[in-house]
């Protein structure tokens, strides 16, 4: 009687911590000034449950060990699943993750938005994007090269350096 108490007690315990650990507050101001001090950006991964494209992101690219290198060296991971709870903080924005997407006017998963030190949006792709192309994405952003340069320029003279 004792044991199938406790079992039920630990169940519930487990069950119940693990619901509550998804309903977390994601406030990107503090992580913005994190990502400063770290010399880092935020790489905010947008994805909604139920979505193909949305899960090879997560499976094949991100999950990519030269991929997952990159962005513990060079950024702070934020994953935003639209569909989970838990709200998010971000300047004038206070509210569910859904409808941070909807005020930054995301409407197509998988998306990434890049978020410097200083707080600001630097830069957004919308779509999947395979490791190798994603891979230049992290650099073009880590490099800073997106101060100076468009996407497709960069783009164009990493392939082209890499021909030669």
């Amino acid at each position: 009687m004792f044991h199938s108490l406790m079992t039920t007690l630990l169940f519930l315990l487990f069950f119940t911590s693990s619901i509550f650990s998804d309903i977390k507050s994601i406030d990107i101001d503090q992580l913005s000034l994190q990502a400063k001090k770290e010399h880092k950006h935020l790489l905010l991964f947008f994805h909604k449950d139920g979505c193909g494209f949305c899960e090879q992101m997560i499976y094949k690219t991100l999950g990519n060990n030269e991929i997952e290198d990159a962005i513990d060296k060079y950024f702070i991971f934020v994953d935003i699943g639209i569909d989970d709870e838990g709200s998010i903080q971000h300047r004038d924005f206070t509210g569910i993750k859904h409808r941070y997407a909807q005020s930054l006017e995301i409407s197509f998963y998988p998306t990434v938005g890049f978020v410097d030190g200083n707080n600001s949006i630097v830069y957004g792709a919308i779509g999947y994007r395979d490791i190798e192309i994603f891979s230049l994405l992290l650099q073009y952003i880590y490099s800073g090269e997106y101060k100076v340069m468009e996407w497709e320029d960069f783009k164009s003279k990493v392939e082209f350096e890499s021909e030669d």
